[in-house]
């Protein structure tokens, strides 16, 4: 064949069927074949060595069957003492057995060592009870066991996949016992055998059944405790009967000082034990005994449920705390005892505060007397300062129940005043000169930065109350401002305005109640300046160019007859600008009410609003507890409603934004929920501001007998009382008894249902408006009662000394009749007469907060004449109480009484 250019091209013809293969493909090829030739070779290799097992085993047989033909005594012994693993491998068991019954065992220790390496083996193949029961019988009990031997019956249980026959475990007790291995620090690891690391878990757990009826666990060594030792011993608890359980009760409190924290959380046994039946068994022991390992057992509890379980039991024993209380304080031998004991008075004492009255606190005698509580006290705000402002020395991080419990106690005082106070002075304040003295304004203004800028960030609109993630996230700025100040001092020592600003945040009570007024007050200038609405600032007067537009007034008409909804339509669309300045012009039956307003027609407006909103029964906004204290609806007709929620925390907001007192009282477990106490969920204890007999009632289930519970037939559900329908507490709460086990749990269900799950919507959507005006960082550095003083003022009557200390005149003078009469008439009024003068005068029905001197202008009265036809009026954009010359002491208090009842403002002349 010739090519184009004339020259023959040979043919490249292929004859065979398979296309051309590749360089590659034949190096595949050839590391396929090398593979399987190895693999050929190690199956090959594989069946020699199979091959040679079976000759050997083969041959193994052989001999040790030709070996026991004619079996003595001697030559028994000799092979269980040369091939005793053997003999179980290789023999049938019947010739075992033989050999077993034969042999001798002289009390060499050679025998019961060989004897303890056949036990080893025992959990290789099944064994029968005539066996095993040879196997005990061959050991000498005259002399101590080998070290071996516990190690051996571990293995052996633990490994044996077939289930033991009962009656051969009950003889290897026997036997145990009869070794003495009771007495010694062996029994620890037979307790301690692992139930769930075995084969067959039956046959551990019948050992230890067995185990714990005839061997006691007295003399285990406490070092030698760990997660399975505490469980089978918990096991065991629950199983036997009450005269062995005393010494179960107290073993298990030994060993739990060893183990860490934690690693009892998933036991199933061990949780079963945070119950009044197992405090009973240990409490019979004088207390000092115990006291340090049963602050453990409670430290160690699986989780909160369980260990409230306990501390109520602790609680409900007569003398307990005062008996705790004294060894703590009285009796104690060491620092560490004494810290140990510690933390088991101060749990049980938050959960005694939880469950009892004012009355009780102040006047009982027999749990815990108010003298001791202010001994517990002074010790609780002792450690928590110092743990709190050396936070470098710090040897150990506080105990979360010291400053819990402490919060308590100062919340308390805060109602019932059992510690000393006076205007100069305070008992929660510390005077370490050194902390008092650090200024922290910096810090703080550092922070309104750090939070402004983070909730700038945020997609959060107002009137917003489904996204809770946004919200939540406005709370948790705080803790998110200390923790990264606080990885900024890794490398260098904490400065003390950090330590201070850290106690500020999480005991805000070591500063003076006052200085913390001011520092809200400091915070709501440096908003002022933001967004330019500086009251002090004339700049703002002159720049109307301003592109700031919140700096100019907020205008409205509000009638008088449609507050709530005229004040809502005009100021709820404005957002944050409803912190400016406001310009209300009121409109009654006669049309516009005369009056300038210098900020007490805006204070008229926000009382005015206030007590349209929360009082009156139209909107059915508010319900209110046995003490008339109000608390969102937990049942909202309209989202109209839930609206006007969100304005009228606004309205509380802009109330203590502009220093002005309302006339309004909240539950107390409301107020805490706005104080973003727990996350704002409420607990148990908090269901005593909500339903005082509904709280009695509960907390007498704790103390009722099982029995007397079971005659209630109560489960884990409740009645709506807004639907009248059952609703599960917890999920099939209705197939769930309420037992004395589970009361605390019971308890808990109730009170969730009631101050949380049912007011949640309220809550969250009057908690939003208030967050619009107060950002929830400047009132946490208050307590319920604290803030309730911030919204309402202080004190259940008017101080009428610093009244008339901050009082000026026009054309009268202190030595006038009018002057004396007017005095000596308001200390005669009663309390409620005294608020009504207050208001009349100032627009708001309290002294203010910072006292009468406070008020600027200064309380005035002026000269209006001896006219004595004329009522008294009043000015209360400047304070200003206009008053005839009356000269006659009942014209006086009859006018008096007649204006400051009438209802009327600033038309009233």
């Amino acid at each position: 064949m010739l090519n184009f250019s004339g020259q023959a091209k040979r043919r490249n013809v292929n004859l065979g069927s398979r296309a051309t293969r590749s360089k590659q493909d034949l190096l595949n090829d050839a590391r396929k074949e090398r593979e399987r030739r190895a693999l050929a070779k190690k199956d090959e290799e594989s069946a020699l060595v199979i091959q040679k097992t079976i000759r050997r085993c083969t041959s193994n047989k052989n001999v040790f069957k030709h070996l026991t033909q004619n079996m003595t005594s001697q030559k028994a012994t000799q092979l269980i003492i040369a091939y005793p693993v053997a003999l179980f491998q290789y023999l049938p068991e019947s010739e075992l057995i033989r050999a077993l019954e034969i042999m001798v065992n002289d009390g060499r220790s050679v025998v019961n060592l060989r004897l303890t390496r056949l036990v080893e083996a025992l959990g290789t193949h099944k064994c029968s009870l005539e066996l095993l029961a040879s196997i005990w019988a061959k050991f000498t009990t005259e002399t101590s066991p080998r070290p071996e031997f516990v190690p051996a019956v571990v293995k052996f249980l633990t490994e044996a996949s077939y289930t033991i026959p009962k009656e051969a475990i009950i003889k290897l007790v026997e036997l145990i016992e009869q070794l003495r291995i009771p007495d010694t620090d062996s029994i620890s690891e037979l307790f301690g055998i692992s139930v769930e690391a075995a084969q067959n878990a039956s046959n551990p757990r019948c050992f230890l059944r067995a185990l714990g009826t005839m061997c006691s666990p007295q003399n285990i060594n406490n070092k030698d405790a760990g997660r399975d030792l505490i469980e089978n011993l918990a096991y065991l608890f629950g199983i036997l009967g009450t005269a062995q359980r005393s010494i179960y009760s107290h073993v298990i409190l030994r060993c739990l000082t060893h183990v860490d924290q934690g690693c009892l959380r998933d036991t199933l046994y061990f949780k079963e034990l945070y119950t009044r039946a197992f405090v009973d068994t240990i409490m019979p022991t004088q207390l000092g005994h115990v006291l340090e390992e049963l602050s453990v057992f409670v430290s160690h509890a699986p989780n909160v449920d369980y260990k409230n379980n306990v501390l109520v039991s602790l609680v409900a024993k007569q003398d307990f705390m005062m008996e705790v209380h004294q060894e703590v304080f009285q009796r104690s031998l060491s620092e560490h005892r004494q810290i140990t004991g510690a933390a088991l008075l101060f749990e049980t004492l938050n959960i005694y505060l939880s469950v009892a009255s004012d009355l009780e606190v102040l006047h009982n005698k027999d749990s815990y007397p108010l003298q001791y509580l202010k001994e517990a006290t002074d010790y609780l705000k002792q450690v928590c300062f110092r743990s709190l402002w050396n936070l470098n020395e710090s040897g150990h991080a506080l105990p979360d129940c010291y400053l819990n419990t402490l919060k308590k106690i100062h919340l308390r005082d805060s109602r019932l005043h059992f510690f000393p106070r006076s205007e100069n002075s305070d008992y929660w304040s510390v005077t370490d000169n050194e902390f008092v003295n650090v200024n922290i304004t910096k810090y703080i203004e550092e922070f309104e930065l750090f939070y402004r800028d983070r909730v700038d960030n945020l997609d959060f609109k107002d009137e917003d109350t489904e996204d809770m993630e946004l919200f939540e996230k406005k709370r948790s700025l705080r803790y998110e401002f200390l923790f990264e100040a606080e990885k900024s001092f890794v490398k260098r020592a904490t400065t003390r305005q950090f330590k201070k600003l850290n106690i500020l945040s999480r005991a805000p009570f070591f500063i003076p109640f006052q200085q913390r007024v001011d520092w809200l007050y400091f915070l709501i200038s440096i908003d002022h300046k933001r967004l330019n609405i500086d009251p002090n600032d004339l700049s703002a007067m002159f720049t109307p160019w301003s592109s700031n537009s919140i700096s100019s007034k907020q205008t409205a008409t509000i009638s008088r007859e449609h507050l709530l909804e005229d004040a809502f339509n005009a100021y709820n669309p404005i957002g944050e600008s409803f912190k400016s300045k406001l310009s209300v012009t009121f409109v009654n039956q006669f049309g516009p009410e005369a009056g300038i307003d210098g900020g007490g027609i805006t204070k008229e407006f926000l009382t005015s609003v206030s007590d349209e909103g929360f009082k009156q029964d139209q909107y059915h906004l508010f319900k209110e507890n046995h003490d008339h204290e109000l608390y969102p609806s937990d049942t909202l007709t309209s989202a109209q409603h839930v609206k006007y929620l969100w304005f009228l925390g606004k309205v509380l907001g802009k109330c203590l934004y502009d220093h002005v007192l309302i006339d309004v009282n909240f539950a107390d477990f409301f107020l805490k929920k706005l104080l973003n106490v727990n996350q704002s969920n409420s607990s148990f204890d908090d269901l005593a501001s909500f339903d005082s007999a509904l709280y009695s009632n509960l907390v007498k289930l704790l103390g009722m007998s099982a029995d007397e519970l079971q005659n209630l037939g109560l489960r884990f559900e409740i009645t709506d009382e807004a639907t009248l329908q059952t609703v599960d507490l917890v999920p099939n709460g209705s197939d769930i008894i309420v037992t004395k086990s589970n009361t605390l749990q019971y308890l808990f269900a109730v009170a969730d249902f009631k101050l949380n799950r049912k007011l949640r919507l309220g809550t969250r959507s009057f908690t939003g408006g208030l967050y619009t005006m107060i950002p929830p960082h400047w009132l946490e550095m208050f307590n319920s009662i604290e803030l309730q003083m911030l919204i309402s003022g202080g004190g259940k009557d008017i101080d009428l000394s610093d009244l008339h200390r901050h009082s000026e005149y026009g054309d009268f003078s202190e030595q006038d009749q009018t002057i004396r009469d007017f005095w000596t008439i308001l200390a005669e009024f009663e309390p409620q007469d005294r608020f009504k003068f207050v208001k009349f005068v100032t627009s708001v029905p309290r002294a203010p907060l910072q006292g009468f001197g406070s008020l600027n202008p200064l309380f005035g009265i002026r000269n209006a004449g001896p006219d004595a036809s004329r009522l008294p009026t009043a000015s209360t954009c400047v304070n200003l109480l206009k008053l005839p010359d009356y000269r006659n002491r009942e014209v006086l208090r009859n006018k008096l009484l007649y204006a400051i009842n009438a209802e009327a403002r600033f038309d009233l002349s």
